[in-house]
Parts: structure tokens; sequence; C-alpha cells
């Protein structure tokens, strides 16, 4: 007979094979996906995934009427409303107080759809709600598939569900009392947002309660055939190193993607300008011209403003980083594995900044490296080695319902914390880094810069 070590071959959500044994509770052994960040009790069926998908959404659950499941289900409802769903809208509804959650919606006129989910007509559902059962079975991402055919275009899901990083889990860590429950998969926030946009979701909202999250989204009604990468590239005094990196950008291809390039060019006094011109009319560059220098990230904000594609990625006018690093930063978000990825200076092999006979400024910057990284791994509870990377890579659905303010150097720091703030913490690959001086065109003020990372860091 097999090992459970043997039986286990592919994660259930991401199919990928790097899973391994995490730890034991007194119901089952629990492994754990090192691409998608998945904790779950094996299991082996000989049937339809969808299938069992649908049979474990339609399972009854009792629980009994109390004032608590009332006051969750109104509040449930409101946030319904806040995205403007109607009265006399139908949806569909099971899980840990259905009931409950029925009398109330009929209460303000809306209308219950009775009967199985496999029974429903595709596309004719305006909201569905999942109170504490995804997840509970083997097929996570099944269950979400199965309940987005019968929505509607732009139909609303809310769903409830313990995650690995809610309070009580970081509390009582292998104690928690879910792992013994008989749920089968568990997620992180990070994880659980992956998983939702690998499903067909998008405009994802969350509410922390104390064993878990409540999650608001969307049926994505706009899926692409093909994934679209979008490059955010700031330009300001780059003459020197214009051409040469966008002519490298413009060289690396890709099988499985789409491409648009946005240029925010900020009135540059050094020729830059003239040198981006000549790029207007490239059929995968979109060029925007700023009237004035209001710091890169005032720049790359307004880039975003113009992304078409699900894919981003910032990228700086200078030669500093390696293009060739693009497939592997973008993999995992490509994949559904992460939705937000660093390309790390410092991860593996530490890529020093050496200036040229100015190797004491050349230690400060290291210095400070390690000092405003600690301070954020301190601030935000991570253990990130490179936060400040220029190459930043995320799907769009990231920056849902954020509102980005930072005009400098400061937006490096306003995008982690507020990201980390939404549960994606940042998967870290090494990449490749070569310093450029100041004598080269480096932008950092050692003065002022600082200043602003520490406000940053308290403001946000």
């Amino acid at each position: 007979m097999l090992s459970m070590v043997e039986k286990v071959v592919t994660c259930p959500v991401c199919k990928g094979p790097n899973v391994g044994y995490e730890f034991r509770t007194a119901r089952a052994r629990l492994f754990g996906c090192s691409d998608c960040g998945l904790l779950f009790v094996p299991q082996s069926f000989g049937v339809n995934e969808q299938v069992l998908a649908i049979e474990s959404l339609d399972r009854s659950h009792e629980l009994s009427d109390s004032f608590a499941i009332a006051s969750q289900a109104e509040q449930h409802l409101s946030r319904f409303k806040s995205r403007k769903l109607k009265s006399g809208s139908r949806f569909w509804v099971a899980g840990e107080g259905d009931r409950q959650f029925v009398d109330c919606a009929t209460k303000n006129d809306f209308e219950p759809v009775d009967g199985s989910l496999g029974l429903i007509g595709n596309d004719s559902v305006d909201a569905c709600v999942l109170l504490g059962i995804l997840g509970d079975a083997a097929y996570p991402l099944e269950q979400l598939l199965s309940v987005r055919k019968v929505l509607k275009p732009g139909g609303l899901l809310l769903i409830t569900v313990p995650t690995l990083d809610c309070a009580q889990a970081r509390r009582q860590k292998s104690q928690w009392n879910q792992l013994g429950s008989g749920r089968l998969t568990f997620f992180d926030r990070h994880g659980l947002s992956t998983l939702l946009v690998r499903a067909g979701y998008d405009n994802i909202m969350a509410w922390l309660e104390p064993n878990g999250l409540t999650v608001l989204c969307r049926k994505n009604a706009d899926q692409k055939d093909r994934p679209r990468l979008s490059i955010v590239l700031p330009v300001y005094n780059e003459r020197a190193t214009f051409e040469q990196l966008i002519e490298t950008v413009l060289e690396k291809t890709f099988d499985t993607m789409e491409r648009e390039i946005i240029i925010v060019e900020s009135n540059s006094s050094d020729g830059s300008r003239e040198l981006v011109m000549q790029y207007e009319n490239h059929p995968e560059i979109k060029v925007i011209y700023e009237n004035e220098p209001r710091g890169k990230g005032h720049a790359v904000r307004n880039g975003l403003n113009h992304v078409s594609g699900n894919i981003i990625l910032i990228q700086d006018a200078d030669l500093e980083y390696d293009v060739d690093d693009y497939d592997a930063i973008i993999e995992p978000i490509l994949t559904f594995h992460r939705l937000f990825v660093l390309g790390s200076r410092h991860k593996g092999n530490w890529k020093m900044r050496e200036f040229e006979q100015r190797k004491m400024l050349s230690a400060v910057f290291n210095s400070g490296q390690l000092f405003f990284t600690w301070l954020i791994n301190v601030a935000c509870g991570t253990r990130l080695k490179d936060p400040f990377t220029m190459y930043k890579v995320f799907h769009r659905e990231c920056l849902y319902g954020l509102q980005l303010e930072s005009n400098r150097f400061d937006l490096d720091w306003e995008i982690v914390i507020k990201f980390i703030r939404k549960g994606l913490v940042p998967l870290e690959i090494p990449v490749n880094y070569w310093s450029r001086s100041f004598g080269e065109g480096k932008k950092v003020r050692p003065f002022l810069d600082p200043v602003l990372w520490i406000i940053a860091l308290l403001k946000f």
C-alpha cells in the first residue's frame, strides 16, 4: 500500500507538485503547497471534481436561530447594497446560517433561489452567498467555478471563510480549532485572493473577522483570452540610458501574453523627451507627457491610471535591473500562484551598491537599506529582504479599493504597506542588479527621501 506521502502528487488548487508534509492534528495530516500557499488534507476521489464541489455546496447546514446570526445576515446584506444590489434581485445561499440569511434577505425584498446549484440555470442569479463552506471540500476552485456559472455577468459573491492568518489562527497556531473541524483546505488572505482571481472574480473587498474573513467580490464579466502585461516606465533626464533600455524591453518577447508599455515623460531637460517622442507611434507603446517633473512616484501613479493589462510591472529607465528577469518575476502571477511579486536584489546573493571611488557613500546606502528594511518588517510583521526594489509586479486586482498618493520614492513604501494591509504579502524572487552612481543619474536625495520614507511608514 502506498504511503500518504506517495499518494500526494499535486496541490488541489494550483495542481503544482511542490507539496510537502507540514504537521498532524488529531484528525488528519496536513500538507502545504509552496507554490500557492494552500494548506490541505490530501484526498483521493474517483469521481468528477465538479460534481464533488456542487455536492459540498448543497449539503444542509443547521444552526440555531439567534440574534448574532441575524445581525451578521443584516451586515452581509448592507454590504450587498453598497455594491448597488437592488430589491428584487435573485440570490442563492448555502452554508452556516443559510436559513437565517434567507429570512433576512426576504424581508429586504430580495428573492431567494431554491434547489441544487447544479440545477440552476447559467447566468441566472444576481448574487450568491457561501457561509463558512468554501474550502470544506477538497476542491475549493471547483466550488468557486460552480458558483460562477450561475451568476450573471457582474453578479456578486459573498463568502465567509476561516483563514490561516486570522487573529485566532495566529494565536492558537497548530491548536487552532478549525484545523480539527473536518475542513479539508485552508488559505491565507493572499492565497484566497489569488484563488478568487483564478476562478474569474474581481473587485475583491475583505473585512477582518476574529476567525477569518468576510469577502465580497464580483464575477468578472470581461475576462480576456490572453493576459496582458502593462509595463509602466517613468522617464526623467534619462537620455544616456533610455534608448538602450526601451530597445531591450521591446526585444523581450512573450509567447503567452500581450504587452503594452506606458511611458510617462516628465518634461526632461536633457533631451529625453525628444527620444521618447520617436516611439509615439509604436503599436505597443502609449506615451504620456507631464508638464513638469513631480517625482517618480507621481509619474508611476499617472502611468497606472492608463494601464489596460491585468499584470503590471514597474520598470525604471536606467540599466540597473535586467530585463531578462521578467520571466521569473511574472511567472507566479501568470500561473495564479501569487498576486504580488518583488524582484529582490538581496535575496540569495547580496547585490551591494558599489559607487565607484565613493566607498563611504556605498556603505552608508547599504547600511540604510538594512535599517529601513528592518523597520518596515517590524511595522508590518513581515520578513522581506528588499521591499524597496524597483521591480514590483502585481495583478491589477491588488489596486482595487486603494488610492495611491505618494510622489517620490516613498511610493515604494506606500505600495508595499497598503498591499500587505490587504493581506498581499509579496513573494520575493532574486534578480540581477548593477547600481549606478549619482554621477550616472541616481535621483534619490540622501537627506530628503529618508524623511519621506519615515512619514510614509507612519502614515500608511
